[in-house]
C-alpha cells in the first residue's frame, strides 16, 4: 500500500536527520521533505478509505448472495418434497434429503456470512492500523517540528 511506503519515507527522513549535540534525542530534519510526505499521505488516504468502502460493499453483496442461494436451496427442497407426496419409503427418504438440503443451505449461508464478516473485519482492522500508524507518524512529525522550533537557540 502506498501509505506504508510514504510512512517508511517519513521514518527515513527522521532517521537520516542530523542529531543535535547536547540536546538528548533531538534531531534536525528537512521540514520541506517531511511536509511533502505528509501532503502525499493526505492525498493517498482517501483512496485507501475508498478501497475499504468497496470491500464493505462486497461483503454485503456476498452475504446477500448467500441468502439468495439458501433461499434457492429451500425452494428446490420444497419443490422436491411436493413431487414426492407418496407416504411410502421413497417419500420419507425424499423428505429426509430435502431437510438435509435445507439444513446444508442454512449452514452454507452461515459459513459464507461468517467468512464475509471475518474478511471485512480483517480489512477494517488493517485499515484501522494503517490510519492509526499514519496519525501517529503525523503527530510525531509535528512534535519533532515543534520541538525543533523550540530549540532553535543554537
Amino acid at each position: 500500500m502506498e501509505i506504508f511506503r510514504i510512512m517508511d519515507e517519513i521514518e527515513m527522513i527522521i532517521k537520516e536527520g542530523k542529531k543535535i549535540p547536547l540536546y538528548s534525542g533531538k534531531t534536525l530534519v528537512d521540514v520541506n521533505r517531511l511536509l511533502d510526505r505528509l501532503d502525499r499521505m493526505r492525498a493517498v488516504l482517501p483512496e485507501e478509505l475508498e478501497t475499504a468502502r468497496i470491500l464493505l460493499q462486497d461483503k454485503e453483496r456476498i452475504v446477500q448472495d448467500a441468502f439468495a442461494q439458501a433461499d434457492e436451496y429451500v425452494e428446490q427442497s420444497k419443490g422436491q418434497a411436493a413431487r414426492l407426496v407418496d407416504e411410502n419409503e421413497i417419500t420419507r427418504n425424499a423428505m429426509q434429503v430435502a431437510d438435509d438440503i435445507v439444513t446444508r443451505a442454512h449452514e452454507v449461508a452461515r459459513e459464507m456470512r461468517r467468512d464475509a464478516n471475518e474478511y471485512a473485519d480483517g480489512v477494517l482492522t488493517h485499515m484501522e492500523m494503517v490510519l492509526r500508524r499514519g496519525l501517529e507518524a503525523i503527530a510525531q512529525g509535528k512534535d519533532e517540528i515543534r520541538n525543533g522550533a523550540d530549540n532553535d537557540d543554537f
